[in-house]
């Protein structure tokens, strides 16, 4: 993930977007600013950051959460490592997040973690390894948990149709599934974002090399026979865009991530209404 994003980076900023750029010098500042996720309570917000007060390539998990009428000041979470941290994501009761990482003692190129989250001290646990019947040889990214005890995250590590592609699993047990041709195609597919009602996908899709980066937003229906075949969400102001997030507590209000002239940094966090229509 780190090298492919910092390529991406190199890209000049498209012109300026019409969506506000989430909390400026807040969240969104001159670093580069991923995947916002708030939780399901609305009283914590979690992200992903890179070269925020650390070195340019650092790929780090901040954060701020309510205190009193107020919110504290952004700051890294205590379970950060030198390393690569990224891709944060509450599950449905707000008890845990799930994050990649690249940290010592997983089992391939980053791995999908879990730390549990005291919700009256909101102290963070130890981080906990997903183990093989989730995480490969190859790098899984971009964690996100179901309400119906399920990740959908993407690999490059159990085949597929392209390069990374999403994959849905069962945490009780069971291997991963590949969601299928509907969804996954040659190249990168990941950072998938589900709806608050469960019934829309909105992923990322595109190629990121040192030659060629161009990524877009996709949407993808439930439908009784599987996932609809995906169509461009019509969201975003450059020609790379990730970080898909949606407010649990505001179906309609969906985030992403791109670079754009007049913005903080590098790369927003900006809001605008779901591409996920009824």
């Amino acid at each position: 993930m780190k090298l492919l994003l910092l390529a991406a980076l190199a890209l000049p900023a498209a012109p300026s977007s019409p969506d506000p750029v989430v909390l400026p010098g807040v969240v969104s500042t001159a670093a580069t600013e991923i995947r916002l996720a708030i939780s399901p309570d609305g009283r914590r917000m979690l992200w992903g950051s890179v070269g925020r007060d650390a070195e340019p390539g650092q790929l780090d998990i901040w954060e701020r959460h309510r205190v009193g009428d107020g919110w504290s000041a952004p700051a890294p979470v205590p379970f950060n490592t030198s390393g690569e941290d990224f891709d944060p994501a509450f599950s449905p009761d707000g008890r845990q997040v799930y994050f990649h990482s690249d940290r010592p003692g997983g089992l391939g190129g980053t791995d999908i973690y879990v730390v549990t989250l005291d919700p009256k001290t909101g102290a963070f646990g130890t981080p906990r390894n997903l183990g093989p019947n989730v995480n490969g040889k190859g790098a899984e990214w971009a964690p996100t948990p179901t309400k119906d005890g399920r990740l959908i995250f993407a690999s490059d590590g159990w085949g597929g149709f392209g390069r990374h592609d999403l994959f849905v699993v069962d945490l009780k047990g069971g291997k991963p599934r590949n969601l299928g041709p509907a969804v996954n195609g040659p190249d990168e597919d990941f950072d998938a974002a589900l709806a608050p009602d469960g019934k829309g996908l909105v992923f990322s899709s595109g190629t990121m090399s040192d030659d060629d980066a161009k990524v877009g937003l996709f949407v993808s229906r439930r439908t009784p026979k599987g996932w609809s075949p995906r169509t461009p969400a019509g969201v975003g102001c450059s020609g790379f865009v990730n970080g898909s997030g949606f407010d649990p507590s505001n179906p309609g209000r969906f985030f992403y991530a791109a670079r754009c002239e007049g913005g903080q940094g590098r790369m927003d966090i900006r809001e605008t209404r779901s591409p996920i229509r009824p």
